[in-house]
């Protein structure tokens, strides 16, 4: 650990020395804002007086379709304030406004359209910043930027908007209030600003300050807005107090004692915003409503990893872009088999309880973990200095338990609290930042079961960088160094350094083997990336590691540890149209990966061409070769085998989303040495009906031919070749048909209908079973051959198998009679979900949601796929259904 604060020492030291080095550009377009003596009238038809001002600006430059040719239509800009709130107002004229295309979204979620936006940088700080757009039906769209030109729509602030279509063209108005916004107050400010208009039809996209695609960067180019004086900083209290009524109709055993007819709950709860100056904010919340309103798809995983979901919570997505540790700086972070670590995923609070009590009887298990509460402060406190943190304390929870009468509980989840804190120091305009990341997990464990199955406190943290390399702006350098700490009861810490990621148990490892005896673990993981930020070739290259002990999955999402990786990408991106092609780039890779045995663990060559016709159709080819290489978790934690050699082709393409009817299309297939093959090809159509309307469906379908598809284990203290353990494999073939089908319905940019629908079909289907010949090999025996047998057994659906190196009837200790038992793993999975939410914005930030979610599985006729009797099958399944109304109510507490 001192060694890896040694490091982190002097790559923060790297960083800060080319602080102050670099010029960054600028531009001499300046914006003047004029204060107003009394508020606007919002309703976007722009008739009071303060419009015969002179624009603040009207001129706008391509940058699609002609790059660098003015607008073809004009667009007056006015930038007003008062003592309360920012005013952005526009006038769009156009030459054929019968022809203005726009429609009706909810928020965050309008496309295809006609806009206006403005992108403000309030801390002057060329890296960060707030953006809003409106469309002329009055959709809006918001969020923030970062990291110069990323941006995060998340955010959803509290502000007034109109638009109107009009004789000659459209118009808008926007008031923003000075209490949603971060800066730094002073008696005269200066911020950075920006303005874009698109015309949908002709797919032009204009801006005041148009950025050259060969050039990098967004916010770093900003004009200038002047003129915003005696702006004083005010009370910021924001109460959003919520009540939510759910009622649910759950699949269950008639005999639960502990479920009885349908269940009903009502939540009180809510969310307090409290600004600390007017840099800084104080988000907090009792009893958080932490449901979700949208349903996770369904998923057939056959893999030893978890499942990722993303955080659909508002409360942990909203401000959470300053996260992204280790990528700052670079406008592309290629990974290839390796990744910037995800320190911070917040799924994990809230989370089902992780243990299940093995005991007889009936089980009241909780499907949630209760949050006490929860508060995250976010926000500048210094120049350019960024900071978020995060805390949050989850209940105790506990099952219950019915064995024949006998009641009894049992603690499932202990009492647990979670925090994080990042920081990010930004230097000379962004050409240069430093950062840190901190998280941090500690239970309150008793219970014997969750201590031993549980760490008890869990620590990970790093720090990050990046510098620009010249003047222009053109090669940026990016490196980060992590490390991590966890402890826990020794039972604990064996199961991590049992986790598919890591598998210390493998009979063969010489670097990282397995201690019972070990109460704790560390390591840690660095990376260097270095990038071409701009112009027509392209290069990105990168060398990083991770050690065996790595480990920040209580409050991460963790994958990978134990590798040593490095790849280089070239490129070409062709800008300019041919009179065939509007754009086109080509790409090529390779990446190798070691682990700290020496052993190669992956290997790869490959390439990608994007290709845009000038009708604005899309092509998308990739091709890939993977090498053979070493593999430690082929068995699971089992010896290492030999990975086939392999490849894989795609094929994709994207019809004009301009037009009422829209879709795309890919098709990829892979296969390796021995025989694997996957297909796997999906369509997804849009239809636009009228203004309001789109429906959309995205069905898929797959066949599967797996060579190598994961079996069992059977403990054999006779067979040395795999050290005492069969690992048995089998051909899988899985063939599984899906669909995406959704409706959105917007009556009013504040009042939508959405109807999403998910069918899934997945069949497994396992033979040709066979297992490890020998250790650190790629021969396999199949069973039934050269005088081994296999035996199917109908009367408990299993398999009797006889191995070759042994003779019938001698190996009934197994547990079988002249050989041992493996389950049938054949399946067919069946899923339906729906989910249907209307939501009612009656007042600014205040909410009313309708929400129906419905889901059935089925399981039944394993091995076979037949639609038709499987959707009857999936159909005459009982259901779940969960009905919920949530209202909250927004409150501008500073006012009362």
């Amino acid at each position: 650990m001192k060694k890896t604060l040694t490091i982190a020492f002097l790559l923060s030291c790297f960083f800060i020395a080319f602080a102050g080095k670099i010029d960054t550009l600028s531009h001499s377009i300046k914006v003047k804002a004029i204060r107003l003596n009394s508020a606007l009238s919002i309703d976007g038809k722009l008739a009071e007086t303060v419009y015969q001002f002179p624009a603040a600006t009207n001129s706008f430059t391509q940058r699609q379709p002609q790059e660098g040719k003015p607008a073809s239509e004009k667009t007056d800009v006015w930038v007003f304030y008062d003592n309360d709130a920012i005013y952005f107002c526009a006038k769009m004229y156009d030459s054929r406004p019968d022809s203005i295309m726009s429609l009706l979204g909810r928020r965050d979620n309008f496309q295809n359209s006609d806009y206006f936006a403005v992108a403000i940088d309030p801390y002057h700080d060329k890296q960060t910043g707030y953006f809003f757009v409106i469309n002329p039906l009055g959709s809006i769209l918001d969020g923030t930027m970062y990291n110069d030109s990323w941006n995060d729509d998340s955010w959803n602030g509290i502000w007034d908007y109109a638009a109107s279509i009009n004789d000659d063209g459209w118009s808008a108005e926007m008031k923003v209030p000075f209490s949603q916004l971060r800066f730094n107050a002073s008696d005269s400010m200066r911020w950075g600003i920006n303005f874009q208009r698109q015309i949908e039809r002709r797919k032009e996209e204009s801006y005041m300050i148009m950025v050259p695609k060969k050039e990098s960067g967004f916010v770093s180019h900003f004009a200038d807005l002047d003129g915003l004086e005696g702006i004083k900083n005010k009370p910021r209290i924001e109460v959003l107090p919520y009540v939510v009524q759910k009622a649910q109709s759950l699949v269950h055993d008639p005999n639960d004692p502990f479920y009885k007819g349908n269940r009903y709950k009502t939540t009180l709860g809510g969310d307090v915003k409290i600004g600390l100056g007017s840099n800084l904010s104080l988000d907090a919340t009792i009893n958080p409503d932490f449901g979700q309103v949208e349903v996770d798809p369904a998923v057939v995983n056959l893999s030893a990893f978890e499942t990722y979901f993303e955080e659909k919570r508002p409360f942990f997505i909203e401000g959470n872009n300053l996260l992204n540790f280790g990528r700052g700086g670079l406008n592309n972070s290629w990974n290839f088999n390796f990744g910037s670590p995800n320190f911070v995923y917040t799924r994990r609070i809230g989370r089902s309880p992780q243990y299940y009590p093995d005991a007889g009887g009936y089980i009241d298990q909780p499907n949630e973990t209760r949050i006490f509460g929860a508060a995250k402060i976010t926000g500048k406190p210094a120049s350019n200095f960024s900071f978020y943190g995060l805390t949050a304390v989850t209940q105790r929870m506990t099952a219950r338990i019915n064995d024949n009468g006998n009641l009894s509980e049992q603690e499932v989840e202990p009492l647990t609290s979670y925090s994080a804190m990042r920081g990010l120091k930004e230097f000379n305009s962004g050409n240069q930042g430093l950062g840190f990341i901190f998280t941090s997990v500690n239970r309150d464990l008793h219970d014997a079961n969750l201590n031993a199955s549980l760490t008890k406190n869990s620590f990970a943290g790093g720090v990050d960088g990046w510098t620009m390399l010249d003047e222009d702006k053109e090669y940026a350098l990016n490196g980060s160094l992590s490390g991590s700490f966890v402890s826990g009861s020794t039972d604990a810490i064996l199961k991590l350094q049992q986790m598919p990621y890591r598998y210390y148990q493998r009979p063969d490892a010489s670097y990282a083997r397995i201690d019972s005896s070990r109460s704790s673990l560390t390591g840690s993981m660095g990376r260097v990336m270095l990038n071409k930020q701009k112009g027509n070739f392209y290069l990105n290259t990168a060398f990083g590691y991770i050690t065996p002990g790595f480990e920040f999955n209580d409050f991460g999402f963790q994958w990978k540890t134990n590798a040593i990786n490095g790849h280089l990408v070239l490129g070409y991106r062709w800008f300019e149209t041919d009179g065939i092609f509007r754009t086109k780039s080509f790409y090529t890779f390779a990446f190798k990966n070691f682990n700290f045995e020496g052993k190669k663990d992956g290997d790869g060559y490959g390439g990608f061409i994007n290709l845009e016709l000038e009708n604005y159709y899309g092509f998308r080819f990739e091709g890939f070769y993977f090498p053979s290489t070493f593999s430690a978790g082929l068995t699971r934690g089992g010896p290492s085998t030999i990975s086939p050699s392999g490849y894989s082709l795609y094929l994709s393409n994207y019809t004009d989303s301009r037009k009422a009817v829209t879709g795309s299309a890919d098709f990829s297939v892979n296969g390796d040495e021995l025989g694997s093959i996957y297909y796997s090809g999906g369509i997804s159509a849009e239809v636009k009906v009228g203004s309001n309307l789109t429906f959309s469906i995205g069905p898929n379908i797959s066949y599967y031919l797996e060579k190598l598809q994961w079996v069992t284990k059977i403990d054999d203290p006779i067979f040395t070749p795999t050290f005492g353990k069969r690992y048995v494999f089998a051909d899988m073939t899985q063939k599984t048909v899906s669909a995406n089908i959704r409706v959105n319905w917007t009556f009013t940019p504040v009042l939508s209908l959405q109807f999403f629908v998910q069918p899934l079909f997945s069949t497994g289907k396992y033979d040709t079973f066979k297992q490890l010949k020998k250790a650190g090999s790629m021969d396999y025996e199949v069973y039934g051959k050269n005088g081994s047998s296999i035996t199917y057994l109908s009367e408990n659906n299993s398999y009797s198998i006889v191995p070759s190196d042994l003779n019938a009837g001698n190996y009934g200790w197994i547990g079988y009679p002249g050989g041992y038992l493996i389950d049938n793993p054949n399946f067919n999975y069946k899923s339906f979900k729906a989910n249907m939410v209307l939501r009612w914005e009656f007042n600014p930030g205040s909410t009313l949601y309708f929400v129906w979610t419905h889901d059935k599985q089925d399981f039944r006729n394993p091995g076979t796929l037949r639609l038709n009797k499987d959707f009857s099958s999936l159909m005459e399944a009982p259901p779940n259904n969960i009905f919920l109304v949530k209202v909250s109510y927004w409150f501008d507490a500073a006012k009362w």
